[in-house]
């Protein structure tokens, strides 16, 4: 009962998918920004949508850019997709507005 479960969670497959996962979250939010509301959900979506990616390039059979069981590319790609996405469904995911400066008082 327990050899199964642990093959799954040691899987190195499954660790490079959440640490590729995490990476493009991470990189994405370095791009655009947000702040720390957004790091979280930034990085829980780049691991979702590689994940997505990854099952997509499985069932599609592409053999592009594989290390191991892992489909980078589709992965990547997926990850892209889903991060854009977020931030353009979630209200106020459109960030990196300058700062308005308050006008200065006379005195």
């Amino acid at each position: 009962m327990i050899e199964p479960v642990l093959d799954v969670v040691l899987s190195p497959a499954l660790w490079l998918s959440v640490w590729l996962g995490m990476t493009c979250g991470l990189l994405f939010h370095i791009w655009r920004g947000g702040g720390w509301r957004w790091l979280l959900a930034d990085l829980l979506t780049g691991v979702v949508g590689f994940a997505v990616g990854h099952v997509a390039g499985t069932l599609l059979r592409v053999d592009w850019l594989l290390i191991g069981q892992v489909q980078v590319l589709p992965g990547i790609l997926g990850a892209a997709v889903f991060l854009v996405g977020s931030r353009l469904i979630v209200p106020g995911g459109v960030t990196r507005k300058a700062p308005v400066a308050a006008p200065k008082r006379r005195a």
